[in-house]
């Protein structure tokens, strides 16, 4: 008897862990998610997200979050390779100042004196410098293009969605040449960064 009380116990812990809502993803680029808030759980929720927050102007939200993870890092680690050095050079000039002048600052907030330490602040200086470039190239992108965000909220509203899990496209008849891309990554779908299916290699 105490045996089959004790499965009883064991299994409706075991449904409450599994009745927990989901945790939200980790922060990317110092952009907490909220997936409760910006839904990405099917290729047009992501794109109704991505739309709304364009036009609100939360680019943060939308490249770090929306867009397709690897992309978006490719592209900072590349950025971040040609800003690393000048990030060094003003870190190190921070540093001289710091330790010439140790009553203005505090010493949780100096620049690191250990080489390992300041070249792993130095790169992630960088990164954050190179996803605000990003950030700054895909606003300007889609305001010198008001076609496309026009098209865009033609596919949202009445497009035709094709999902084949973990790859989804969309487009609507009345907008020639753009389809849009998506990609599953866990249980959030993303937008890809290009508009046309990529060629097949040859074997």
């Amino acid at each position: 008897m105490r045996t089959a009380f004790a499965a009883v116990v064991l299994l409706g812990a075991s449904a409450l862990i599994h009745a927990q809502p989901p945790k939200d993803p980790d922060p990317r680029y110092g952009v907490t998610a909220r997936v409760k808030i910006y839904s990405q759980a099917t290729p047009k929720a992501t794109l109704k997200t991505a739309l709304e927050l364009i036009e609100a102007g939360e680019y943060p939200y939308f490249v770090a979050h929306v867009l397709d993870p690897k992309f978006v890092d490719e592209v900072v680690t590349d950025r971040a390779k040609t800003l690393e050095a000048a990030a060094e050079r003003e870190l190190a000039q921070l540093r001289d100042f710091q330790r010439a002048n140790p009553d203005k600052v505090k010493p949780e907030n100096r620049v690191p004196l250990d080489p390992k330490e300041f070249r792993a602040l130095a790169a992630a200086t960088a990164r954050e410098r190179g996803f605000k470039q990003l950030l700054l190239d895909i606003e300007a992108k889609l305001k010198d293009d008001p076609q496309a965000l026009k098209d865009i909220r033609k596919i949202a509203r009445d497009g035709m969605f094709a999902e084949a899990d973990p790859m989804a496209s969309a487009m609507h008849d009345s907008v020639k040449g753009r389809t849009l891309y998506f990609r599953k990554l866990g249980d959030r779908w993303f937008l890809e960064n290009r508009q046309a299916e990529e060629p097949k290699k040859d074997p």
